[in-house]
């Protein structure tokens, strides 16, 4: 049996164990699906009043704007949840894309919402609205910093 030299048999100790060093720091790519995975997991949590989930997904510096124009902090969005003034019934995406740049993702999109926002109006809502939603990457988990929702305009 022929055995490596001193010299060789460390050089390929070393290589091994450069090589193993790398494939555990090797950093984890975000894909599209992974981004709309956090998004489907934020619209189920407003469905069903799941603070728990919602206060780990919402940035503590969120800025959220609705398509009637009310700007939200996390603090007030919660809040009005909580409440029940506002209450989600029902979330159904439309075209959602997005771009993973590093890490940060924009969405975009649409939705057709139906709600109850007693800070506008008693009655149910039906809106259909384009959004544009920002997550980043904070402590090795993915939260919305900001939202802003339009109204789609009325087709003819």
């Amino acid at each position: 049996m022929r055995t490596l030299s001193k010299p060789v048999a460390l050089l390929t100790g070393l290589l091994i164990l450069f090589t193993a060093i790398l494939a555990l720091g090797k950093p984890h790519y975000t894909s599209s699906a992974d981004i709309l995975a956090v998004e489907k997991n934020r619209t189920n949590a407003l469905e069903h009043s799941d603070f728990d989930t919602l206060d780990k997904l919402l940035a503590d510096d969120l800025t959220y704007v609705h398509a009637s124009g009310k700007v939200d902090t996390k603090a007030s969005y919660l809040g009005a949840l909580r409440t029940g003034d506002l209450r989600y019934l029902s979330w159904e995406p439309k075209d959602l894309q997005v771009r993973v740049l590093g890490d940060s993702a924009v969405l975009t999109g649409g939705y057709h919402v139906r709600a109850v926002d007693q800070r506008m109006q008693a009655e149910p809502l039906d809106v259909h609205v384009i959004v544009l939603s920002v997550y980043a990457k904070r402590a090795g988990h993915w939260q919305q910093v900001a939202w802003q929702s339009t109204r789609e305009p009325a087709t003819k």
